[in-house]
C-alpha cells in the first residue's frame, strides 16, 4: 500500500483536472455532488469534522477517485498530454482540512455556538 502522507506529515490526495478550468473550490465541489449530506452531518456530529473529513479523504483516494501520491497524478497528467497534446490537465492537492472546509461551507457541522448563549 502507498503511504498517503507527505513530507510534512499531512494526509493528501491528488486530483487531476484534464482541462485544467477548474478552480481548486470546483474540483472539491465535484467530491461533494454524489454523497449524502443529511449522514455526513450526522457522521461530523458523531466523530467530529477531522475525523469525517480524513475518512472521506482515504475514501477517495481507496476508491481511486484521487491519486495516492503526487508522483502517480504527475504520471496521469503526462499520460493525458500524450493522448491529447492539446489538453491543459492540472494537478490539484486534496487535504482533510481542504475537505473540512468544504464540509463547513457546505453547512454539514453544527453551528458555533457564542460564549453567551
Amino acid at each position: 500500500m502507498i503511504d498517503m502522507i507527505d513530507d510534512e506529515g499531512t494526509l493528501t490526495g491528488y486530483a487531476v483536472d484534464r482541462f485544467g478550468h477548474a478552480a481548486h473550490a470546483q474540483v472539491l465541489g465535484g467530491f461533494m455532488q454524489d454523497i449524502d449530506h443529511e449522514a455526513l452531518y450526522e457522521a461530523i456530529g458523531e466523530y467530529g469534522l477531522q475525523a469525517v473529513a480524513e475518512q472521506y479523504l482515504r475514501t477517495l483516494i481507496g476508491d481511486g477517485t484521487l491519486h495516492a501520491d503526487e508522483e502517480a497524478a504527475y504520471a496521469a497528467e503526462r499520460e493525458i498530454l500524450e493522448a491529447d497534446p492539446h489538453a491543459a490537465p492540472e494537478v490539484h492537492a486534496v487535504t482533510v482540512a481542504d475537505l473540512a472546509d468544504e464540509f463547513t461551507r457546505l453547512g454539514l457541522t453544527e453551528p458555533a455556538t457564542s460564549c453567551g448563549s
